[in-house]
């Protein structure tokens, strides 16, 4: 994660809260809406981040390490 990263200057997955929680979510810019938060996980729907929000970015996700079963 690239920490020195505060603002979505460009669509990509960051680290971030809004209020209280935590999201990890790909940040996508909608001129004269927002960010779109969107989940890799299909059973998450995407939702909005307006400028009324208490939004914070804490970094960019750079790498990402998946673990899975055999």
């Amino acid at each position: 994660m690239d920490a020195s990263v505060k603002t979505v200057d460009y669509d990509g997955v960051y680290f971030f809260r809004v209020g209280d929680e935590g999201f990890i979510k790909r940040l996508q810019r909608i001129p004269g809406k927002g960010l779109l938060a969107i989940s890799e996980n299909r059973a998450y729907k995407e939702w909005v981040i307006d400028k009324t929000m208490d939004f914070e970015v804490f970094g960019r996700v750079l790498k990402v390490w998946r673990s899975e079963e055999f």
